[in-house]
């Protein structure tokens, strides 16, 4: 790749002025000579199938750049293959053509900058509306290809009507409330939608693009408004700088969350295409009221939303870590949460991670002080091993909150969903042969005050489902994984 692009590199290289003829007696006859005398690019001189090859390594702008040298090497980089492959890289679902474009190269240029919206498809927000910042929003990407518009929308969900109860067996005391939630895309209210033509031809970087123009026929409602971001260093990041997404969310890049300036200023936006941030962006969202001839409006309320999307290891299940993933759970009153479940593996846990924030470190070394029993008698199963998957830490992290603990934190964390970890394993009816662990959940008052852990246990009923024993609470909660193929598909 690298010896590619210097051979590249080199066959641009401009003639020296050394190698000119330095006479000019003869006018510029001899500097004419001297230009049509003058060798090929090396890079030309190759046939055309290894030409494509090499320029099959180059990215958009350096195609872009290349074209700009000559017309040979510009009907090389307007090849529409080389333009197709950007725009499938970017897609999970392959495109066979490009319609409505006419071309590949044309469809890419519609709606650079933002192939990345699609291609990470999973963004979470800080804040659910204007001025709401502790509920957050889950949002889907995807490209339409009968539009040719890149489109994003709320992932919404209902407990259900048929939330029926049982008495748990293990102990009679406890209301199991059964959980099957109804998940849908919001498909009526776009959050983000990117039409053919929306961007302008020239300060994309700087652009804040227009969204739900069908709104503005209305005579109020809320607008928004789409923009880029910029990432802020790692060095720069900091407990007195505000972060999205925060800390306890893994994230290849963070941006500032709060803005005096609502982020109107240069620093806040990429000048140049290598300062643009692929994994954030923000919204800007106002309510406009409009007069009844639509001559004079008036703009309030005005907030932006800060978005981020997930790297798709952490939520992606595999034989070692079959729990991770995006995981809906039942709330009660507050309705339905999503959250991000990360699994680590006791090689990858380290010393600064063994304590939950904000609480005691007894509460998980020694001092669990397990002392509730309903089982006749039953001995707490001892494991010789841990079964396939269940090792290391499992923690539930709100990408959707509620008034009492917000987005953006800990729903609950167990710390070793292995034998060291292990209560016992089920033998009632409810949750037969499921496997029960230590964990701690996380409450706190209304406005995330007073926030502490209590104890906990996890049921792992299977590697889809999960149940939550809240023992202060006495009270069983579900969760259940998210299928994320099936939001993505233009026909769900």
């Amino acid at each position: 790749m690298e010896s590619l692009r210097r051979l590249f590199v080199s066959s641009l290289a401009p003639l020296s002025a050394s190698s000119l003829p330095d006479d000019d007696e003869e006018g510029g006859r001899l500097e004419s000579l001297a230009m049509t005398t003058r060798p090929p690019f090396p890079l030309l001189a190759l046939p055309n199938e290894i030409i494509q090859q090499v320029l099959g390594h180059l990215r958009p702008l350096e195609l872009v750049e290349l074209s700009l040298t000559c017309h040979s090497l510009r009907s090389h980089a307007v090849n529409d293959l080389l333009w197709a492959k950007f725009v499938q890289e970017n897609l999970p679902v392959p495109q066979s053509s490009p319609l409505p474009c006419h071309t590949w190269r044309e469809l890419y240029t519609a709606h650079y900058p933002y192939w990345f919206l699609p291609r990470h498809k999973i963004w979470f927000a800080d804040k659910a509306t204007v001025g709401n910042g502790l509920a957050g929003q889950l949002v889907f990407a995807r490209y339409d290809s009968r539009l040719g518009s890149i489109e994003a929308y709320r992932l919404v969900a209902e407990i259900g009507r048929d939330h029926k109860a049982e008495l748990w067996e293990w102990n009679p005391s406890v209301l199991i409330h059964k959980f099957n939630p109804k998940i849908r895309l919001f498909l009526d209210n776009p959050v983000i939608k990117l039409n053919l033509g929306d961007l302008s031809a020239t300060r994309r970087l700087h652009q804040e693009v227009l969204m739900q123009r069908e709104a503005d026929q209305r005579l109020h409602g809320i607008r928004s408004m789409l923009f880029l971001s910029r990432a802020i260093p790692s060095e720069l990041q900091d407990s007195t700088v505000s972060l999205w997404p925060p800390s306890i969310v893994p994230a290849t890049n963070r941006v500032r969350n709060e803005s005096p300036t609502m982020f109107k200023g240069e620093g806040h936006k990429p000048q140049r295409a290598d300062q643009i941030c692929e994994t954030n962006f923000r919204l800007r969202k106002w309510s406009e009221f409009r007069s009844q001839g639509g001559r004079s409006s008036v703009r309030m309320g005005e907030d932006v939303l800060t978005f981020s999307t997930l790297p798709s290891d952490c939520y992606t299940p595999n034989a070692e870590k079959p729990y991770q993933g995006i995981w809906v759970g039942d709330y009660a009153s507050h309705g339905c949460e999503f959250l991000l479940l990360t699994q680590r593996t006791p090689q990858e846990i380290q010393e600064q991670d063994l304590i939950v924030p904000g609480s005691p470190s007894t509460y998980l070394y020694g001092d669990y002080d397990h002392t509730e029993d309903h089982s006749d008698g039953q001995v707490t199963t001892i494991e010789a091993e841990d079964p396939p998957g269940c090792s290391g830490r499992l923690e539930a992290i709100k990408l959707t909150g509620d008034p009492h603990v917000p987005r953006g934190e800990h729903t609950w964390i167990a710390e070793d969903i292995g034998k060291g970890g292990l209560i016992r394993v089920a033998d009632e009816r409810n949750f037969k042969g499921a496997r029960i662990v230590k964990s701690w959940s996380h409450i706190a008052a209304s406005g995330f005050r007073d926030d502490r852990y209590i104890r906990s246990q996890l049921i792992l009923i299977s590697h889809d489902s999960l149940a939550m024993y809240w023992e202060d609470f006495g009270h069983v909660s579900f969760y259940t994984r998210v299928n994320i193929d099936d939001y993505l598909d233009l026909e769900s």
